[in-house]
């Protein structure tokens, strides 16, 4: 098959419809349905059908469209990797990142990337439920996690600590947990769990006990729990990154400093799709990542810890 047609096909996909695909590459709408068309005829079946408000993917369409992606990003990739040969590194990475450490650690990371090698472009996603790459058209997925998905590629970063964080005014107002079993008498302000009731395990020089909490408040964006602790609303499950800089700021302390919560993920990873053979523009952003985000102080303190 033609490759200018195939990626002609995936414009009109996240195009919509055939006038916007027609705007995107520069040419009329007649030209790019004459392009389908003869797309068709080489694959010998319908790709789309047309509604009443736009194009839908046939059973066809959906499976060329999946393989016509990949093959592009090859293509994409041995162009790539041929124009590099000798020069400056360049290549487009598409790169997802959770919101709370991507704001406030990954982002500065990214930026010096960026200006290091001007010849490759970042399209960066801030967002914590990456679940099929492909589908989504990322490239390189920052992910924490205790189980990386085993049909992708997982490359480890770093480990990831947990911590139980809280203002100094409200334990004031609240007393200060000596036990696990006092987080009971606390408002409990974590991730989202399964169940009304969160299950959070403890452990300390080998002992072990878990408690059983009914949380206050529940939300996947850390940055959100993180502005619910310093305004005195509870004891909040954080990863140690989190709080962080807040605890060295006299802002928060950490809750039963001597145990060692467990959350929701303990490492950190960077997953690629097994089928791709990432970029050299890819492979450098990894190779950076890789190096640089266990160099931070945050996460050499945890270590040393």
């Amino acid at each position: 098959m033609d490759l200018n047609l195939i990626q002609a096909f995936a414009d009109i996909v996240e195009a919509g419809n055939l006038a916007e695909a027609g705007r995107r590459r520069g040419v009329t709408r007649s030209q790019v349905s004459r392009q389908l068309r003869e797309l068709e005829t080489q694959a010998g079946a319908q790709l789309m059908r047309r509604t009443t408000r736009r194009l839908e993917l046939t059973e066809a369409g959906h499976a060329l469209y999946q393989h016509g992606l990949r093959i592009l990003r090859e293509v994409a990739a041995a162009q790539a990797e041929i124009d590099s040969l000798g020069k400056t590194l360049r290549g487009h990475v598409r790169l997802s990142v959770p919101t709370g450490l991507g704001d406030s650690f990954v982002a500065p990371l990214l930026l010096r990337f960026a200006a290091r090698h001007p010849g490759i472009t970042l399209r960066v996603f801030f967002a914590n439920r990456v679940v099929d790459l492909i589908s989504a058209e990322i490239d390189v997925a920052l992910k924490v996690t205790s189980e990386p998905p085993l049909d992708h590629v997982a490359r480890e970063v770093c480990e990831i600590g947990w911590q139980l964080f809280a203002s100094p005014d409200y334990l004031a107002r609240a007393g200060t947990p000596l036990t696990p079993a006092d987080l009971a008498s606390c408002q409990f302000l974590c991730p989202p769990y399964p169940g009304r009731r969160f299950a959070l395990r403890l452990e300390r020089d080998g002992q072990r006990e878990e408690v059983s909490l009914s949380p206050h408040l529940q939300s996947e964006h850390f940055p959100f729990l993180l502005r619910a602790v310093r305004e005195h609303h509870g004891v909040a499950l954080l990863p140690a990154y989190a709080g962080w800089e807040d605890v060295h700021a006299g802002r928060l302390v950490r809750v039963l400093p001597a145990w060692q919560p467990e959350g929701l993920g303990s490492r950190l990873y960077l997953i690629t799709t097994p089928s791709v053979h990432p970029t050299l523009a890819t492979r450098a952003l990894i190779g950076f990542l890789r190096e640089e985000i266990p160099a931070l102080d945050v996460f050499r303190e945890a270590a040393a810890d």
